[in-house]
């Protein structure tokens, strides 16, 4: 891109002579300015924050313009003046340089792959065949509608600025209400995509607008060159920084800066040595590493590396929408003399012209858009098209041709830029603004009555467990004496529910969530419903064992997409294990026994091939792929059967909770009061009961299940700690009651049915597991030893991860010192690498 333009050097001169100083306070100043609304956002009362629709980009770029405003109107060469004048004339190629990577990077990160997986295409269709058609109609616009005359090869080159779109409040504001996920993956995707097609199309039209020769055959070469090339240095790029994490263990400023020095140098090759598309190879390194890469940082740097890259998200907001701001008012207040009340009727007639614009082009996309599992409704495609917003990127662009010395047209640069950024600023501050109310105008944040009764349900265990803890602590002995309860009780006194009740929760009916309302919606049915609850169980103890060491990143991605594959097919009993059965790719290929019924010659030659496979295994155990491979599937079916048995003990606690509550209550009946009888057994006695327990520290689920029992059994007090009640596993637990609840106390299904849907998804879990157990045995019979193996090394992670415990506990307690815990952790770490080494061995 550099090698095409010649940058204007009207702003180098203000670097002679300065000693940086006054850039710095520049960047200073923005992020003050950047603290202050935070900080006034966090001052604001908690019920008045769903009424302020001013984004936080929309506020940065407000404080910009302002800062551009005082110094494009003052002489002033103090060293706030003279900084902000140094930040505004900085190079637009190194606004991209600095950052796009910086944009890219932690949004590419966070996208989930199973929801990316589903949703690509429509992302795909909305990036390129997209933005395209709107790059074509804003040309058509500008040569037609503009009355300048302008060329083909200027329109093209408006059309590919303002082509690509930048929702980043949208998606924010979708993120913060709890919108629909796949819908706000969509648009991000989308805006992800389009940068790196619209910066494409940018450079071939400024190539022409510039007087070269644009060929078809040349263009097509370089588009697929840069539109192919990108995405596959990028992803070599993330398989190496893959790479590099796995020799990096518990090193967390290495692993970090790994991938931050990665996602720079990417940009650096790609557009300035390769001549590729940067932005695309940023995006796919980055969704890439975010899929497959993030599980390979260590289990104690995780959250550093999350926190760290929101923080680099947040500078780059903070300074990009800051310095688009000051630019832009700074800009237009210097060129006020060249733009006339024609041109601001023009910016303003091209912005009421881009919404139907951008609702054509969805239209056109429809068809794309309503298919597969994830189908986008009318109500989705009014969010999506309201979500054009044009933001940094476009406005870059605008700025790399308004310094252009090569384009003669200097009025057209003084327009090009004018347009963008007024467009710019008008979508962010009226349709960013907007698309809060907008999602709750089309009952996007409304609650629904589920929701209703799961605030209440919620509420209703934060009295029980504030009550609790404030009698544990009157028993409790103390040298201070007693307390003042009263006094205790005012300031802990949340009112949970006065809250919600006082906030709209409550339903006309005088509760919250009625039978009235629970008639009138269609929710999933409670198999459904359960089958979801026991599978995301299942999910937060793959993450536990994740989390301590005991799992690869490959294993705990396979793991992970079982449930998540099961859980796309809810309607039909669950299927995680032949999920995950599939992903194991082992050489020895383990068929089931025959059956005892079986001819003579099936049976021998099943016994022929096992002992084949044993005598393959035996001769490959220095080999390494095999027995790593059988170990790693050995691995995996523990760890399914572990978790499997842990989920259906929480789900039998979870749903007898709620149905003896309910009993108690009189909301529902069972079917002794009917004079009926029923076939299922008593509660708790569904399945047998399960004696396999974790094998690793499942500390935090059991205490979370012995408080339900407690909270069951009415008890008075209960030693866990109330902060062991996480709010994902409450709400998970209080939706599962919800549904129960609205199927009961509408009289649509009587307790034993409950239990007897209960019991059907307890004997699915059941029969998974029993898959699992046969694929062990079948791989012991294989290969005992890996399996003795295996059990070795997760003895080995379980007790240095205790003995790194000891050694933490020991130095907090005061009896090592800096010198003595660092010499011993490092013992620790180098061997936990060593078997790590070995354990991880794909």
């Amino acid at each position: 891109m550099s090698e095409n333009v010649t940058v204007g050097t009207d702003g180098a001169s203000m670097y002679e002579g300065s000693s940086g100083a006054e850039i710095v306070l520049a960047v200073v100043a923005a992020f003050l300015f950047g603290l202050l609304i935070r900080t006034v956002s966090n001052l604001m009362p908690f019920k008045w924050r769903g009424y302020t629709p001013l984004p936080f980009t929309a506020s940065m770029l407000i404080c910009g313009a302002l800062c551009g405003f005082i110094i494009s109107n003052t002489t002033a060469d103090d060293y706030m003046s003279e900084g902000l004048k140094m930040f505004e004339s900085i190079n637009p190629s190194v606004l991209f340089a600095v950052f796009l990577p910086a944009l890219i990077t932690p949004s590419g990160i966070g996208l989930h792959l199973h929801t990316v997986s589903r949703v690509w295409m429509k992302a795909f269709a909305l990036a390129i065949p997209g933005t395209m058609i709107n790059g074509i109609l804003v040309c058509l616009v500008a040569k037609y509608v503009f009355p300048y005359s302008w060329s083909w090869s200027q329109s093209f080159l408006l059309g590919s600025i303002l082509s690509a779109t930048d929702p980043v409040s949208v998606v924010s504001i979708m993120r913060s209400s709890g919108s629909n996920p796949e819908l706000t993956t969509v648009i991000e995707g989308e805006s992800l995509l389009n940068d790196g097609v619209a910066y494409v199309m940018f450079q071939i039209f400024l190539g022409w607008a510039l007087g070269q020769d644009v060929k078809v055959g040349s263009t097509i070469g370089f588009v697929f060159k840069a539109s192919l090339g990108g995405p596959a240095l990028g992803i070599a790029f993330a398989l190496a920084v893959m790479v590099w994490l796995q020799i990096l263990f518990n090193d967390t400023i290495s692993e970090i800066t790994v991938t931050l020095t990665a996602a720079y140098s990417l940009w650096i090759l790609s557009d300035e040595v390769l001549s590729l598309s940067a932005v695309l190879a940023v995006l796919f390194y980055a969704v890439f590493l975010g899929a497959f890469g993030k599980n390979h940082v260590s289990a104690r740097s995780i959250k550093a590396f999350n926190l760290f890259w929101d923080f680099v998200d947040w500078v780059a907001n903070t300074l990009i929408f800051f310095l688009s701001g000051l630019i832009i008012a700074a800009e237009i207040s210097r060129k006020s003399d060249s733009i006339g009340g024609k041109d601001w009727g023009m910016a303003f007639a091209l912005y009421f012209l881009l919404l139907p614009i951008r609702v054509v082009g969805i239209l056109l996309l429809y068809p794309i858009l309503r298919f597969g599992q994830y189908a986008l409704t009318l109500k989705d495609m009014v969010i999506l098209s309201w979500a054009g917003l044009r933001g940094a990127v476009g406005l870059t662009l605008a700025l790399i041709v308004y310094n252009s010395a090569d384009l003669l047209d200097e009025q057209f640069k003084i327009l090009c830029f004018f347009f963008v950024a007024m467009i710019a600023v008008l979508t962010l501050l009226i349709q960013g603004t907007s698309t809060s109310m907008l999602l709750k105008l089309l009952g996007y944040t409304k609650l629904t009555p589920t929701e209703k009764h799961i605030l209440h349900r919620s509420a209703e265990m934060i009295d029980q467990i504030a009550h609790q803890t404030v009698e544990e602590e009157k028993g409790a002995k103390s040298l201070l004496g007693p307390a003042d309860w009263d006094l205790v009780n005012r300031l802990t006194s949340l009112d949970v529910k006065g809250q919600l009740e006082s906030r709209g929760t409550k339903s006309k009916g005088g509760g919250l969530g009625t039978d009235t309302e629970y008639q009138t919606i269609h929710e999933r049915d409670l198999m459904q419903d359960l089958r979801e609850r026991l599978l995301r169980v299942v999910y937060s103890n793959y993450k536990v064992a994740f989390s301590q060491e005991y799992l690869t990143p490959s294993e705990i991605m396979a793991l992970s997409n079982s449930v998540e594959k099961s859980e796309d097919s809810l309607k039909k009993p669950l299927s995680d294990w032949s999920a995950l059965r599939k992903t194991f790719n082992i050489g020895i290929v383990l068929d089931p026994p025959p059956k005892a019924t079986s001819s003579f010659l099936s049976r021998w030659h099943y016994k022929f091939k096992l002992l084949s496979k044993k005598t393959a295994a035996f001769l490959a155990r220095r080999e390494g792929p095999l027995q790593s491979l059988a170990k790693r599937s050995s691995v995996m079916a523990v760890t399914f059967i572990c978790a499997h048995a842990a989920a259906r003990r929480h789900l039998k606690v979870f749903v007898e909770v709620e149905l003896s509550d309910l009993e108690q209550s009189g909301l529902i009946r069972d079917s002794s009061t009917l004079n009926t009888t029923s076939s299922m057994p008593s509660a708790m006695h569904y399945v047998e009961e399960d004696e396999i327990e974790p094998y690793w520290d499942a500390t935090r689920q059991e205490e979370y299940f012995e408080l339900n029992k407690t909270l069951a059994e009415e008890m008075p007090r209960h030693e866990s700690s109330s902060g062991d009640l996480t709010r994902e596993r409450s709400m998970s637990f209080h939706r599962t009651s919800s549904v129960l609840s609205h199927m009961a106390t509408n009289s649509l299904i009587l307790v034993d049915d409950i239990r007897k849907l209960l019991h059907q998804v307890l004997q699915e879990s059941r029969a998974e597991q029993h898959e699992a157990e046969m694929f062990l045995k079948q791989l012991r019979d294989v290969d005992p030893l890996e399996l003795l193996e295996a059990r070795s090394e997760i003895v080995s992670v379980s007790v240095l991860s205790k003995e790194s415990h000891m050694l933490d506990y020991l130095y907090k307690l005061g009896l090592l010192d800096d010198k003595e815990v660092q010499y011993a952790q490092t013992i620790v770490n180098s061997r936990m690498k060593k078997l790590h080494g070995q354990y991880h061995a794909d």
